[in-house]
């Protein structure tokens, strides 16, 4: 058995797509709730998360759907560029580490 971390429901795109098409509020009110679940889940950055979610979201109000996905891609690749830099950097300082415990021990 595979142990699922932060196990969420599946995703079903079918869904998800079946309900913008037949109740567009309904898909919001259901997409911002789950935003909503997802954000409070994320414990000491949950504030950090809510702000960035609104500014992202008033971005968003009153356009297109295909606006509304480029900057919602656009907001993407900005986070997942920022999430490499920033894991870039801690694996800069995890090899600067173990360098210095190295040369602690006497390069053994």
């Amino acid at each position: 058995m595979m142990i699922k971390f932060n196990a969420a429901p599946e995703f079903d795109f079918d869904e998800w797509s079946a309900l913008y098409r037949r109740d567009p509020d309904a898909f919001e009110a259901r997409r911002r709730a789950l935003l909503a679940i997802e954000v409070a889940r994320g414990g000491d950055k949950a504030e950090a998360a809510r702000a960035m979610l609104e500014r992202l979201e008033s971005q968003l109000e009153g356009r297109s759907d295909a606006e509304r996905v480029r900057i919602s891609l656009l907001a993407m690749v900005a986070s997942a560029k920022q999430m490499s830099d920033q894991l870039e950097a801690l694996s800069q300082r995890i090899r600067e580490h173990v360098a210095r415990r190295s040369e602690d021990r006497g390069g053994a």
